[in-house]
């Protein structure tokens, strides 16, 4: 799985190498982008760092990387290449925005993977949900409102265990889609058929599609949601709508 992963991560950074931002300037040289995929078309061997997050840090004109334990630090001459948003991170003002994730421009296509769509608006909002998380169906109950401003995508992890991986694959597996996206709207399954496990005709490669994203989003717990301004929010929200009109804001003012 750790192979698959990292092998799929290199196919989006790939994608992702010399993206053009939403201004329309190149953030990466030529010559840097070459040699990053140069790199990724020979990778030999992979051996996992026992990190669980880096820093970067700025003292007097020397600039570190160094994992949240102290363990290791990079040091010298490096170039840290942030292949998501297309630029090179050459100071800790370059961070700004690092967080955000624009899943479509990583080649995430929210379609292709084990989803529900909700609403027609021009605004894409991406949920991770799990059918039996309360937190989720408290926000999933506050969309039809908002349906004309935003499409919702619904995208199904079975993280609460063995009886959420069995209802995600009979909602994934139902013959009628409708019927399934009702059932998770209104939070009542029993109309939703029992699996049949001599049918072969269900595709479950979107939901390992799903499965494969959230361990490369680092996406450890539900509801989690890919906002419009590419901003993401862990958590339920007592008012979804409040959350998205301030998303819009910041959006304007290029937080």
């Amino acid at each position: 799985m750790r192979k698959t992963l990292i092998a799929i991560a290199l196919i989006w950074a790939s994608a992702a190498v010399g993206a053009v931002p939403d201004n329309g300037k190149p953030q990466m040289d030529s010559e840097m982008t070459a040699e990053v995929k140069d790199i990724m078309r020979s990778v030999d061997e992979v051996k996992r760092l026992p990190i669980t997050g880096m820093s970067l840090i700025k003292a007097g004109d020397k600039t570190f990387l160094i994992s949240d334990n102290g363990h290791f630090v990079v040091a010298g001459s490096f170039k840290l290449v942030d292949m998501w948003q297309g630029k090179i991170i050459g100071s800790v003002a370059d961070t700004q925005g690092i967080d955000k994730v624009n899943l479509r421009k990583i080649g995430i296509k929210p379609e292709e993977i084990a989803s529900f769509s909700v609403g027609s608006g021009k605004k894409e909002v991406v949920m991770f949900i799990d059918p039996q998380c309360q937190y989720c169906h408290a926000l999933i109950s506050q969309l039809e409102p908002l349906g004309k401003a935003y499409t919702f995508k619904l995208v199904l992890i079975p993280v609460l265990g063995k009886a959420s991986a069995e209802l995600t694959k009979r909602l994934i597996c139902n013959k009628d889609n409708a019927q399934s996206l009702k059932a998770l709207l209104a939070d009542d399954y029993t109309q939703i058929p029992k699996l049949d496990r001599n049918d072969k005709t269900c595709d479950l490669k979107p939901l390992q599609k799903a499965v494969v994203v959230t361990k490369l989003l680092d996406i450890q717990g539900v509801p989690y949601t890919f906002l419009p301004s590419f901003n993401t929010f862990k958590g339920g929200v007592k008012s979804f709508k409040s959350l998205l009109e301030k998303d819009s804001d910041d959006e304007l003012n290029g937080r």
